[in-house]
């Protein structure tokens, strides 16, 4: 019977020292409290351009709220070309294209400036525009356009679409600043305003939107 009792006093020791590795304090301690950081606060007074940008960062695997993406959104018939980091616009700069400026371009030759949404291949200094920006020009959809366009007997069978299109200066600033579409489907600023825009593109974080509007 005493040794039953010694045996009990034992066991009630054993519990008071702790756990099952018998660590001091590992009872009733309240696990430790990470703190999230709040999500970001989305603007309620959005531009319907910035809330088309907003989707598209996200559509793009970009988070407009963290991540600060350069997008560039050129505006065909207004001949316009506004800058934005990430949903914040930075500067508007007036532009002209290709020699057709109004419709969307389908091949090789016909003058006209793509629409839809790229991205940038690469950037480089030009011996005649000053800088380029050469655009991913013929995506998939330019590529779906293209063969739709064939079917439907809009193009001739050995038609080309073409490529090498982007953004860059001018070697006639007479031209740009009377407004004079004068390229083969690229988009044109003066030099000046090239030299604002070439540092904030890259290969990684830039998207290029080209609309009619």
């Amino acid at each position: 019977m005493r040794n039953i009792k010694l045996f009990l006093l034992l066991l009630a020791a054993l519990a008071l020292l702790g756990g099952c590795a018998g660590s001091r304090g590992s009872l009733g301690e309240s696990p430790a409290v990470v703190e999230l950081p709040e999500p970001p606060t989305r603007p309620d007074n959005l531009t319907p351009e910035q809330k088309y940008i907003d989707q598209l960062l996200t559509k793009n695997g970009f988070n407009g709220y963290g991540k600060k993406p350069t997008v560039i959104v050129v505006h065909k018939l207004s001949r316009r070309l506004t800058t934005y980091r990430g949903l914040t616009p930075l500067k508007t700069y007036p532009i002209v294209l290709g020699r057709d400026p109004y419709n969307d371009k389908l091949r090789q030759g016909d003058m006209c400036t793509p629409e839809g949404v790229y991205r940038v291949k690469a950037k480089y200094p030009h011996h005649k525009w000053a800088w380029f920006i050469w655009l991913d020009y013929p995506n998939t959809q330019n590529w779906l356009k293209f063969g739709r366009a064939k079917q439907a007997g809009k193009l001739p069978p050995d038609a080309d679409i073409g490529g090498q299109i982007g953004i860059h200066g001018t070697e006639d600033e007479l031209k740009n600043l009377l407004g004079r579409n004068w390229t083969q489907g690229c988009v044109s600023l003066s030099n000046k305003d090239m030299e604002d825009l070439y540092p904030l593109v890259d290969e990684k974080t830039t998207l290029v939107v080209i609309k009619r509007d």
